[in-house]
């Protein structure tokens, strides 16, 4: 659990976790996935550094922009 903490305060953690998001997603043909990984690597210095409340928003709130219809298309 230990090892897990440390991992999750370097910024290289959420790179890589972005680009594990990109890879599936380009393998899984989800054309989202650049957007979320994205999200995940511009959070990762506030996640590494601990802020919490503001990495996980700002990926939370990446991810709505990319699901969410905008108004007046179909």
């Amino acid at each position: 659990m230990e090892w897990l903490k440390e991992r999750l305060k370097e910024p290289t953690t959420y790179l890589g976790l972005s680009a594990l998001i990109y890879g599936g997603g380009q393998l899984a043909k989800v054309n989202e996935a650049p957007a979320i990984a994205d999200a995940v690597a511009s959070a990762a210095p506030a996640l590494s550094s601990g802020d919490w409340t503001t990495g996980l928003v700002s990926v939370l709130l990446a991810v709505l922009g990319v699901f969410m219809k905008e108004k007046g298309s179909r």
